[in-house]
């Protein structure tokens, strides 16, 4: 399912929730002493979870969910429609005998049954796949680049930027009125960043899903440009600095004649 899909789930979830003032309709628990599910009063083939009018589902606990199904749960025909990370393990798999403790939490649907907050494996179980197990796995591995990108020995600190090459961009982080703010390509950004890791995140995000390239070719920009000014400034850096030096070294030479001459 695509994250279009699980973001109209989740906001429908999330509304559902809200009207019955985040509480189960049964029992009248609250979300602060029980997980909350969106039940499904009855089922119309054809229509997406998220699809239903909101006066067809209810807010139920998860005890009073399976009290009102007063079935079995069904071990297949589990539909896949989304995923979560908590960011830690606070989440706990809904799945019938299991309760393991989540970080990485997946919406799976039964058309006879509703929707589970489940885990890895029991998302894997249930819906005959392996769409979790790739999901963690792809995102273990974004964790990991991400760590890398912010520890690159390639990042150069001058003592008041911290600055990289990535690609087309040329990134500058730096520092005012104790905070952090990017400027990538000659083009700042007003976004404040609390500390440089937090700076070197959004930069690595905003590269890893294109929205930073995106931003430049909205922009017109001429990369091919900039790096013909960007090599023009250093050509004419270094000529200044030769012929500083020059200056410098014709200098160093006159002098003892000057001082002879004035001797004599």
């Amino acid at each position: 399912m695509n994250s279009n899909n699980d973001s109209q789930w989740k906001i429908f979830r999330q509304s559902v929730i809200e009207l019955d003032d985040y509480k189960c309709r049964q029992c009248g628990k609250g979300i602060d002493k029980t997980i909350l599910q969106v039940h499904h009063k009855k089922y119309k083939p054809g229509l997406k979870a998220w699809e239903y009018p909101t006066s067809d589902c209810i807010t139920l606990c998860r005890g009073c969910h399976a009290q009102t199904h007063g079935i079995i749960q069904p071990t297949f025909g589990w539909e896949y429609m989304g995923e979560e990370d908590l960011g830690d393990l606070i989440g706990t798999c809904e799945n019938n005998g299991c309760g393991s403790s989540l970080r990485y939490s997946f919406t799976i649907f039964h058309p006879q049954w509703g929707t589970l907050e489940v885990g890895t494996i029991c998302c894997d179980n249930l819906t005959d796949s392996e769409i979790a197990s790739n999901f963690k796995e792809s995102r273990l591995k974004f964790q990991s680049r991400k760590q890398r990108f912010i520890d690159s020995k390639r990042w150069v600190h001058d003592g008041q930027k911290f600055c990289i090459k990535q690609g087309l961009f040329e990134i500058e982080i730096f520092e005012k009125a104790s905070k952090f703010f990017l400027n990538v390509n000659g083009k700042k950004s007003k976004i404040a960043h609390a500390t440089v890791d937090q700076a070197k995140t959004k930069v690595f995000e905003i590269i890893e899903d294109g929205s930073l390239m995106k931003f430049f070719k909205d922009q017109n920009y001429n990369f091919e440009k900039h790096k013909k000014e960007k090599r023009k400034k250093k050509t004419t850096a270094n000529m200044s600095l030769t012929a500083t030096m020059l200056k410098q070294s014709c200098l160093s030479k006159a002098l003892p004649l000057m001082r002879l001459a004035t001797e004599r």
